[in-house]
């Protein structure tokens, strides 16, 4: 996807749900592919990595800036890969211990912006979502970009009172 958020900025975006990032010939072949995207911001999803595995999995020499959520065994987790060329500069890393999103806020072409990348439990939970909004930082100062795997399902129980 393309997005013209500023004047004179186009911003190529990506979500993947890559099902685990553990093996070589795997990571080799979604890098690649990632890579002929040519995207400037990748959310990913399921990355399977531990919080000490992501720094020399996820780095290359095309991403600029990675940042991941893991847990403690081979299993869920999230990342935010930026592309070496656009201008991002974080001041803000909220990262899931449980794996279920990381959220980094910071400047992209000298604008407030806060990117999320989100794997929600496939289970109506909002517990989940409460914790999730409740770590945005304030919308009306900041552009929310986000990616992921979100699995809404009905729930009689759930309605914007909980927001």
């Amino acid at each position: 996807l393309v997005y013209s958020f500023w004047v004179g900025h186009n911003i190529r975006i990506i979500t993947w749900n890559v099902r685990g990032l553990g093996g070589q010939i795997k990571r080799s072949r979604v890098f690649s592919h990632l890579k002929t995207l040519s995207s400037d911001i990748m959310f990913l999803q399921e990355t399977h990595l531990r919080m000490g595995d992501h720094i020399r999995f996820l780095l290359r020499s095309w991403v600029g800036q990675a940042f991941h959520s893991g847990f403690s065994c081979k299993a869920r987790g999230t990342a935010i890969l930026i592309n070496k060329n656009p201008p991002f500069s974080p001041f803000n890393v909220i990262s899931d211990p449980n794996g279920r999103f990381v959220i980094i806020s910071g400047t992209f072409y000298d604008n407030k912006v806060t990117l999320a990348s989100i794997y929600a439990p496939n289970w109506d939970n909002p517990d989940f979502f409460i914790k999730l909004f409740s770590k945005l930082p304030d919308l009306n100062l900041y552009q929310l970009i986000m990616g992921g795997t979100l699995c809404f399902k009905h729930c009689s129980s759930f309605s914007s009172s909980y927001l």
